[in-house]
């Protein structure tokens, strides 16, 4: 599993982050601002990744392991709100009168549709590279094996978040301030349609991760290319 220099990916997301923002600014002067509760959504994606980098660089440095735990159950805590922001693109059905009139869709659809899909992709692929810097983590401090089962944990436990905040309107931080509650949407989600929607977006979320993954860690050997290369000469 490779270590990623994690400054460089800091910019890259930051980057990222930004140029969403320049869009969600000129689609909102065109437009309006309904969308602007997206700020907010891409934010609280941004958290797991703070969690992450704070757990890397104390394990990096071999000190505050006893910090590693709460980090870890922090971060799982926060790590649905990046998945979750997909569940945005509903919006796109609720203002559908805004969108088609006359039988004719408007050039205001594809504005916010464009709009939607940069806040997912910026808020999935923040949580993603998380995701990966918490299991190299693991992988420092166990093995593969141990490493893989952290990632399929944390996409059940990521679909089952995305279904407690789409579906219950549940927030992150409600774990701590109403457990009361937390315990009875718990249960009340025990049921067959709500495992199979949480599976469902956890074996997304797997697929698009293990997709990064083989990315970041290289589909060929780059020896064997330069061998290939070597062999076969100048064309």
């Amino acid at each position: 599993m490779k270590e990623l220099n994690y400054s460089k990916v800091f910019i890259l997301l930051a980057g990222m982050t930004a140029a969403t923002l320049a869009v969600y600014r000129v689609v909102s002067l065109q437009t309006d601002t309904f969308y602007a509760f997206l700020l907010w959504n891409l934010f609280l994606a941004w958290v797991p990744f703070f969690f992450s980098m704070a757990a890397h660089e104390l394990d990096k440095r071999k000190i505050g392991g006893l910090l590693i735990l709460p980090l870890g159950i922090a971060w799982l805590l926060f790590f649905p709100n990046a998945p979750y922001i997909m569940t945005d693109l509903v919006h796109l059905t609720i203002r559908k009168s805004k969108y088609i009139v006359d039988g004719t869709i408007q050039n205001r659809y594809w504005y916010d549709l464009t709009t939607l899909l940069l806040f997912t992709w910026s808020g999935w692929l923040t949580g993603f590279f998380s995701l990966y810097q918490f299991q190299h983590v693991i992988y420092r401090k166990s093995n593969r094996v141990l490493s893989w089962v952290f990632v399929l944990f944390a996409c059940v436990m990521g679909g089952y978040g995305v279904l407690l905040g789409r579906v219950y309107r549940l927030n992150s931080w409600d774990v701590l301030t109403d457990r009361h509650q937390l315990y009875q949407l718990v249960l009340d989600s025990l049921n067959r349609q709500s495992v199979f929607f949480s599976l469902f977006v956890a074996f997304v979320l797997l697929v698009i991760y293990a997709t990064l993954y083989c990315l970041l860690n290289g589909l060929a050997s780059g020896n064997g290319s330069r061998r290939a290369y070597s062999k076969g000469g100048r064309r």
